[in-house]
C-alpha cells in the first residue's frame, strides 16, 4: 500500500495563511489534516513492519517499543509511551495501534510469569498528557478512550467488563511526556493495599 504522507503534509501547509493568524476554518481543516497524517503515518508504520523487512531479520516493533508491562505481585501494570486519545481522534489505524500496543505490553506481563485473571478486577487508567497552548480546555476525562483499553484487557486479565467483574477510574494530569498507565489488581485487594492511590 502507497501512502504519500508529503501530500498530507502539503494540504497541512496550504491551511495556514501567508500572514497572520489562520482563521478558525483554516484551524479546523489543519485539525482533520493532521488526524488524517497521523492514520496514514500509522499505517506507513505497519505496513513496513509486515512487508518491509528482509526475511530473518528481527526487529521491535513500533508496537512493542512503545510499550511495557510489569507484574509486581499486586498488580499488572502497563505502561503506554502516549496518551490515551480523546474519542474524536480515534481512527480505525490509532485504534489498531492501541490494540498493538496493548497486546504488546500484556505479552511482556506473560513473559515474566503467568497471567493473573481477577474475580473482580480493578482497572486505574492514569493518562499524562503534555501541556500545550490551550490544550487545558481540551483535556476531558469522559472523553478519552478507554473502551480501547477495557475491550483489550477483558478476557484477559478478567471475564467481562460489566459491573460484576471490573471497575475502573481515569485519572489524568500534565507532564513533559505524553503516557498512558494502567494497572490492573483485584479490587478489594486495591482497597486494602492503597493500590488505586495515584
Amino acid at each position: 500500500m502507497h501512502t504519500d504522507l508529503k501530500k498530507t503534509l502539503t494540504a497541512v501547509g496550504r491551511c495556514l495563511p501567508a500572514e497572520g493568524e489562520p482563521i478558525w476554518e483554516q484551524l479546523r481543516q489543519m485539525y482533520d489534516l493532521t488526524l488524517r497524517l497521523m492514520s496514514q503515518e500509522l499505517s506507513v508504520i505497519y505496513d513496513r513492519e509486515a512487508f518491509g523487512h528482509p526475511v530473518g531479520q528481527e526487529q521491535q516493533t513500533f508496537a512493542r517499543r512503545q510499550s511495557a508491562g510489569v507484574n509486581n505481585g499486586v498488580a499488572v501494570i502497563l505502561t503506554i509511551a502516549e496518551p490515551l486519545p480523546a474519542m474524536k481522534k480515534l481512527t480505525e489505524a490509532v485504534e489498531e495501534h492501541w490494540k498493538a500496543m496493548l497486546l504488546a505490553a500484556i505479552g511482556e506481563v506473560a513473559r515474566q510469569s503467568r497471567l493473573p485473571y481477577f474475580e473482580k478486577a480493578f482497572v486505574e487508567m492514569e493518562i499524562i498528557t503534555p501541556r500545550g497552548s490551550g490544550n487545558a480546555r481540551l483535556w476531558d476525562t469522559s472523553n478519552r478512550a478507554i473502551q480501547v483499553i477495557l475491550n483489550n484487557l477483558k478476557g484477559v486479565f478478567f471475564e467481562d467488563d460489566s459491573m460484576e467483574h471490573m471497575a475502573f477510574s481515569v485519572v489524568g494530569r500534565w507532564g513533559e511526556k505524553g503516557v498512558t498507565i494502567i494497572r490492573v489488581s483485584e479490587l478489594n485487594q486495591s482497597r486494602q493495599t492503597g493500590v488505586g492511590c495515584f
